[in-house]
């Protein structure tokens, strides 16, 4: 069973998807709130935050959930709870259930770096040190090192911490075979100033110079960004040349990785970089920025390349360098698929994740 909060005031308390039942919490609905916030550009959200929110919506939040999540405990039993980059809510939470009822053994995984938060009531904080407040966890795992050495800084002896990458499906992420490449660049992830989408404007544009012809590009995605994004290109003459899909069913990602030549991520802070693991796997030449996440994954010349971050002319020459030469972009597309399989496979990920799960077990019984 998959709990979480409800993302819309109209989720259903209860959705089916595939083996998965998924239970929508309300609470007071909270992180419906929060996403209507975020669907404004920035520009917009200090005039439409006081709407939204008012001062005691933690508390009065975590009150609400707590009789929610331990209706789903009692009716479900289950043997695990492993919650997912948990900060401020659903950490209260579980730690009122824990000095209240015996809650079965309990594993966070974090998926992002410290990152500065304004709560409702005014209070200015980090995620990092919401957690270490509330950290009701046996076990907290980090999806890179440069994420499980912040989570040591901020819990201390609280919790045992340890590194799980993540990985990827290798029968899903592959090579498809006689697909042909539809465009010269790939994007796919959020559209947000963080992941480094403001570069591509920039980059198209003397990319196109240097190679005295368009460079084709498929974007994918949502974010704050977008609308900014999309009139830049518009403003250069170079939305002809770019596809946008918006938001794709994730049945299609392998192919719209396949299809492409390249697969960029000019993030300016990633923690880990799934996306970046998922192009690899599927042979395609990868560019990204040499911070945290993709500093782990990637070897830089063999497997793919990495660029300072915020440099478009540095993320030109990667790109051209390597539509330029077909012969070393097959050969860094193999040599990023067998990384994949050595370090990313996420058979590996289940096997450490089900001793982590049989070990806490045998410890609570």
């Amino acid at each position: 069973i998959v709990v979480t909060q409800a993302a819309h005031r109209r989720t259903k308390p209860t959705e089916q998807i595939d083996h998965l039942i998924v239970r929508n919490l309300r609470g007071n609905l909270l992180e419906a709130r929060k996403w209507e916030y975020y669907a404004y550009p920035e520009s917009e959200r200090d005039r439409i935050v006081n709407e939204l929110f008012s001062r005691d919506d933690i508390e009065r939040n975590v009150e609400m959930l707590i009789p929610e999540l331990g209706d789903v405990l009692n009716e479900f039993h289950p043997d695990i709870i492993h919650a997912h980059s948990t900060y401020v809510i659903f950490n209260r939470v579980l730690h009122r259930l824990r000095i209240s009822h015996r809650t079965p053994p309990t594993v966070l995984t974090v998926h992002g770096l410290p990152k500065h938060l304004v709560l409702p009531s005014g209070e200015r904080t980090t995620d990092y040190g919401q957690l270490a407040q509330f950290a009701p966890f046996d076990i907290v795992l980090g999806v890179s090192k440069h994420v499980t050495r912040a989570l040591t800084r901020w819990l201390g002896s609280q919790c045992r911490v340890e590194l799980s990458y993540i990985g990827v499906d290798l029968q899903v992420f592959r090579r498809l075979r006689g697909m042909g490449k539809s465009w010269d660049i790939a994007f796919m992830g959020r559209l947000e100033l963080e992941k480094g989408v403001d570069l591509i404007p920039s980059m198209l544009q003397l990319l196109s110079k240097e190679k005295q012809h368009n460079v084709s590009m498929v974007i994918t995605g949502e974010g704050s960004f977008r609308n900014t994004l999309l009139g830049e290109l518009e403003r250069l003459n170079l939305d002809s040349t770019v596809e946008y899909l918006g938001v794709i069913p994730l049945e299609m990602v392998p192919e719209i990785i396949n299809r492409s030549k390249v697969f960029i991520y000019p993030s300016r802070r990633e923690p880990f970089g799934l996306s970046i693991v998922e192009a690899m796997a599927c042979q395609t030449a990868v560019v990204s920025t040499n911070v945290f996440g993709p500093s782990e994954i990637i070897t830089p010349g063999r497997d793919g390349i990495v660029v300072a971050p915020d440099s478009a002319t540095e993320l030109v020459d990667a790109v051209h360098s390597i539509l330029g030469n077909p012969a070393d972009r097959n050969k860094m597309g193999a040599e990023a698929r067998r990384t994949v399989e050595s370090r990313f496979d996420i058979s590996r990920h289940t096997a450490q994740l089900l001793e982590i799960y049989e070990d806490l077990v045998r410890r609570y019984t």
